[in-house]
């Protein structure tokens, strides 16, 4: 009977008789890795064991009619079968292998009562598909033959431990067909030891290691003891992307008399890292080593000794999930706040990816293949995270890192500055954005000319005399082939204002300190010809029309916006007020409601009009946008002429500082406009897309295809096509597409999806302050008015301040009425912010759950120069 193999006699394929941990390390030792020595007892001494001392039979009765799910019942059989096996002599020849063999290794490392680990090493242990890692005991600084012998048995029993009982049974294991080797190894007495995960199991992330490392012996970290230094390491970049010092606030060392103590770190311990950088990176080199080995990622417990790595034992990650992608949804919140449409969903998944794609090409780099750049769930748009990084895989990761945060996350907030490098990817970058930023204002005119006139051109069509999949094309052409060439310059517009604006930051922070965002966000107010802006304007000039007027007054105030239309129809005094009103919706009238084609445009129902001009009607003359511009215009030529005083300070400031700072001002306020402008520009397609569907829809329902016209605004283009083909009716996939927009528009959306895992936003009522970004200078106090939508515009009352989750353009009137506004996303280029700037009101933008931390009435303060939100109180 062989009852002792050595470490170098087995390897991998010796399970059945050493068990997984015991494979596991011989494996290790045969491959040349740093294995502190030692031997397993093989299952066949467990086996004889168990029959010398007539165990089988009883463990069998005790097991009988156990109830798995009864922790009682479980806990009581366990400790009947421990006691049996405790109580039972070890064959004679079991001790003589096991005594000859431990005296063997004490002579090879020439110490007398050599302190060693006594490991459990079940042969369903340490497998692929189950760890069993915890299951049986471990015993450490076991000394001499009869210490060493009585934890042999105690190990035996440790099969039988009812957590080791229940994971067997929850895992599909036969008791009585797995058996327990064991593990005798040499002891090292570790300075530092802990765990390395090749793999990192908390994202599934392949390509991060994770390390936990503290003083002494691993079985502190092991046994969840401290809290251990963790490590974050990129594997493809050697680099150390996380080191989080823990407290470490006790280790565990050799007892004098044999077993462990647990020993106080003292302070220096405890703040100082356990690891060096270069120990971080060899050992995360030695883990790769042993998963190139494996071909799967390995949890390793590790020990270092003097400058010496030892490897105490290694298994498969068994808890890994499957690298997903990781799509995020920061972007699409500002721009599509609701779930959308199926067929607008069709029309702006691959626009976006247009949009993107431009953007990299632009700038020199190669698009990614096989990944999808834009994941759609529950009706709303995602950025796949790992496309944009992928695109800019030629870039350092200190440079790659804040890009990828700028273009997924444009609105918000990021946690890192922008990083230079000398790499030629990254001058190939700046140099493109430069001739972006030279060339793209003189090009943007023609553009939207180009852009205007094929818009024109589908007005013009008549419809009666084009086919179905010819209508069908000319909505996918509205958007991909006409709206596409000037979009595609949005995410480049995007990523010049956030770099510029930073810019402004360096220059104004050594003059100004603590004021410079306040005086950064001045800068870029009250630009003339924002589009915004001007359609105030004319909404104001709406207003002072029907002031003029006290019965267009009263119907105005008085009569629901969906029926004020009709009542002023009949009013031949309103005629000046309509003839006005009919003008100003010929040039806005394709502007949203929301965003999204399957709502009607001001154009079609101009009841959101009738609302702006409502609450224009009781604002003094303060808060009209003529005299708002005038002001801040006024301030900002005021606020530069202080900056440049500032700046100019030398001759290097006055020669050269100050020129770049002009520059750079005007291109951030530029920019920033005419990002307005595209989006303005987006819309001009809307009542065309609507009027073709429209007449699509009018169609199949005299076909008998669909039930009611606006069905076919939840058919996605490549549906409509198959349709268009079949000519076979879609009534029941429309009232499936409905409900799941219907149930999408009533739950939460999540903010990350990877794979299964879904992340959502905090709803934590507010204890204390909220703290944002700054989207527009100012401090105001004033009641909370959490406002969700635009059913909701009319209970803001003057003088509140605007709670929203976030705004869009058909929100603007809302900014001459509230005396601050509060957002859940956004940024500094967010709408909520740009319109705030040019009402001149404060606003703070990205303040998670605001709209469920804030109650109406209560009494708040909005400080938009730090981007905070005091929370005092109730209004009583």
């Amino acid at each position: 009977m062989t009852y002792i193999l050595s470490f170098n006699e087995v390897g991998r394929d010796h399970i059945a008789e050493v068990g997984g941990k015991g494979a596991n390390l011989g494996e290790l030792v045969g491959v040349g890795l740093p294995v502190p020595p030692g031997f397993c007892i093989t299952v066949e001494a467990y086996q004889d064991f168990l029959k010398e001392a007539g165990l089988q039979g009883p463990i069998r009765e005790v097991l009988a009619e156990m109830q798995p799910d009864d922790l009682e019942d479980v806990k009581s059989r366990s400790e009947a079968i421990q006691g049996l096996i405790n109580q039972s002599a070890i064959p004679a020849e079991v001790e003589r292998g096991i005594s000859e063999a431990y005296l063997k290794l004490c002579e090879e490392l020439e110490q007398t009562d050599l302190p060693v680990a006594v490991r459990s090493s079940a042969t369903a242990e340490d497998l692929p598909g189950a760890s069993f890692a915890g299951q049986q005991e471990t015993y450490l600084n076991i000394r001499g033959v009869p210490s060493l012998l009585e934890h042999s048995r105690l190990c035996w029993a440790s099969l039988w431990s009812h957590p080791a009982i229940t994971y067997r049974h929850e895992q599909g294991f036969e008791h009585e067909k797995v058996f327990l080797c064991i593990v005798v190894q040499a002891m090292i007495e570790a300075e530092v030891a802990g765990i390395l995960f090749t793999a990192n199991p908390v994202n599934g992330d392949r390509d991060e290691l994770l390390l936990n490392a503290s003083w002494g012996l691993g079985e502190a970290v092991v046994s969840g003891l401290v809290t251990p230094d963790t490590i974050t390491v990129r594997r493809s970049e050697g680099r150390i992307l996380d080191y989080a010092v823990g407290s470490k606030e006790m280790a565990i060392h050799y007892a004098a008399d044999g077993g462990t103590l647990e020993v106080g770190t003292s302070e220096d311990q405890r703040k100082s890292p356990a690891l060096s950088d270069p120990e971080v990176l060899e050992l995360a080199a030695l883990g790769g080593k042993i998963e190139e080995h494996y071909g799967s990622p390995q949890d390793i417990e590790w020990a270092l000794r003097k400058g010496k790595w030892y490897v105490l034992q290694s298994r498969p990650i068994t808890t890994l999930r499957e690298p997903s992608d990781l799509y995020i949804r920061s972007m699409f919140v500002e721009i599509f706040p609701d779930p959308l449409s199926p067929v607008f969903l069709s029309l702006i998944a691959p626009l976006f990816k247009s949009m993107l794609d431009f953007t990299f090409e632009y700038w020199g780099f190669s698009l990614p293949k096989d990944l999808p750049a834009v994941g759609v769930y529950y009706n709303q748009p995602y950025w796949n995270q790992n496309y944009i990084e992928a695109a800019f895989s030629s870039l350092s990761p200190e440079v790659r890192e804040p890009l990828v945060s700028a273009i997924a996350n444009p609105f918000g907030r990021h946690g890192a500055e922008t990083k230079r490098e000398l790499s030629l990817p990254y001058i190939r970058l700046v140099l493109n954005t430069l001739r972006f930023m030279i060339r793209f204002p003189k090009q943007m005119p023609g553009l939207i000319a180009k852009y205007r006139d094929q818009v024109a051109e589908v007005a013009e069509m008549q419809l009666e005399d084009v086919s179905d999949q010819e209508i069908i094309e000319a909505v996918r052409g509205l958007v991909l082939d006409d709206a596409s060439p000037l979009l595609d310059y949005d995410f480049l517009m995007i990523a010049v204002i956030g770099r510029t604006y930073e810019m402004l930051g360096t220059f104004l922070e050594p003059s100004f300190g603590e004021r410079t965002e306040e005086l950064r966000a001045k800068l870029i107010s009250g630009v003339t010809g924002n589009v915004t802006m001007e359609g105030n304007k004319r909404l104001w000039d709406l207003a002072m029309t029907a002031k003029a007027s006290p019965e267009v007054s009263r119907i105005l105030r008085g009569t629901d916006v969906h029926e004020i239309g009709a009542a002023l129809e009949d009013l031949p005094e309103a005629a000046p007020f309509l003839e006005q009103l009919n003008v100003f919706r010929r040039e806005y009238g394709h502007r949203e409601i929301r965003m999204d084609i399957l709502y009607p445009t001001w154009g079609e129902d101009p009841a959101p009009v009738y609302g702006f001009v409502r609450g224009y009607l009781d604002a003094d003359e303060s808060r009209s946008p003529y005299v708002q511009q005038v002001r801040l215009v006024k301030e900002r030529s005021e606020i530069t002429e202080e900056a440049l005083a500032g700046i100019e300070r030398g001759l290097v400031g006055r020669y050269l500082l100050s020129p770049i700072f002009r520059w750079v001002l005007h291109q951030t306020q530029l920019h920033t406009r005419e990002r307005d402008t595209l989006h303005f520009e987006l819309t001009r397609l809307f009542p065309q897309a609507r009027r073709l569907l429209q007449e699509l829809g009018q169609r199949w329902v005299q076909s008998g295809w669909i039930d009611r016209p606006d069905d076919v605004y939840f058919l996605s283009l490549d549906e409509m096509d198959e349709v268009a083909q079949s000519q076979i009716p879609v009534k029941d996939q429309i009232r499936e597409a409905r409900q799941e927009l219907d149930t999408n528009m009533r739950r939460p959306w999540p903010y990350i999806i990877r794979g299964d895992e879904e992340i959502y936003a905090q709803t934590e009522t507010a204890q204390g302050d909220l703290r944002g970004i700054s989207g527009s200078p100012g401090v105001v106090s004033g009641p909370a008015r959490v406002i969700l939508g635009p059913d909701e515009f009319g209970k803001l009352q003057r003088g509140e301040i605007l709670v929203a989750p976030l705004t869009n353009p058909s929100w603007t009137p809302l900014f001459a009425i509230a005396s601050a506004v509060i957002t859940e996303v956004g940024g500094i280029l967010s709408h909520g912010a740009i319109v705030a700037r040019e009402y001149g009101i404060p606003a703070v933008m990205s303040v998670p759950g605001a709209t469920h931390s804030l109650k109406n009435g209560q009494m708040i303060t909005v400080d938009g120069n730090r981007g905070v939100v005091l929370v005092e109180g109730v209004e009583t």
